[in-house]
């Protein structure tokens, strides 16, 4: 089996302890094509390890180790890198998939792809975001604001859930519409709260967007302009992600939130 670690700087000293355990039982080392990645940090440090394998998402399953860092996607401390290790070993662990959204960006004649695992936004900072709303081809609304958020289920914690948004249970597959700074007065009106939707259904943004910015996870597309509509749904790729054999997500929130 092939090891791969993804991580700061700062965590070379537990990135040291992966590989010393990983020695002991004849895994490895190779970060071009793994077949585990050991993510350590926190959530934004495995949002970049998963967009690091984007394109070998199908052979690769993903661990988190946490840095002490906030990780919704992390299920093991450091304290018990020698105890999976030994479980990897025995394959004994349990697996999640979770699929990735999706976006279909239009902009200067032309049409980009992205994907993302928590959530797919476009923003616009300096002047007020106009953009049609659609769910598949059923009109919403007409939206006037800051920006607008579509996030999966496993992404309803990260920044939805600071917009204001519902958090959504993993095990659901869902799309979660949520709005920034949306205009409010007598002339102007949005639906002001997230919307969920089922997760076969797909969100499109339209309109005269402009100079938006679009965002997904921890990246955005600095070379997009003239951008013209945005279509959001799951895609096809998943990532897979090793977790504790006494996982739950009610645990997993108590945990995250300090609750």
């Amino acid at each position: 089996m092939k090891i791969g670690i993804f991580f700061k700087e700062k965590n070379i000293d537990i990135a040291e302890l992966v590989k010393k355990e990983a020695n002991k039982y004849g895994f490895e080392l190779d970060d071009i094509n793994p077949d585990i990645v050991f993510s350590v940090g926190g959530d934004g440090t495995f949002l970049k390890a998963v967009h690091k394998y984007i394109d070998k998402l199908d052979k690769i399953t993903f661990i988190g180790i946490n840095s002490g860092s906030l990780g919704f996607f992390y299920e093991f401390s450091k304290e018990e890198i020698a105890s999976t290790m030994k479980r990897i070993s025995e394959k004994k662990y349990s697996i999640r998939e979770h699929r990735l959204l999706k976006g279909l960006i239009d902009h200067n004649d032309k049409q980009d792809i992205i994907y993302a695992l928590n959530e797919i936004r476009i923003e616009n900072p300096f002047h007020t975001l106009i953009s049609e709303v659609f769910i598949n081809n059923e009109m919403l609304e007409t939206f006037r604001g800051n920006g607008l958020v579509v996030s999966s289920s496993v992404g309803s914690s990260a920044y939805n859930k600071s917009l204001g948004g519902a958090l959504i249970d993993n095990e659901i597959e869902a799309l979660e519409l949520t709005e920034v700074a949306g205009i409010e007065n007598r002339v102007y009106h949005s639906l002001g709260s997230s919307l969920i939707i089922k997760g076969d259904k797909k969100v499109v943004f339209s309109g005269k967007l402009g100079n938006a910015v679009v965002g997904y996870d921890s990246l955005n597309c600095s070379d997009i302009s003239n951008l013209e509509k945005v279509e959001i749904s799951y895609s096809d790729k998943k990532v897979k992600i090793i977790y504790s054999e006494n996982h739950t997500y009610v645990q997993k929130i108590r945990k995250s939130f300090d609750l």
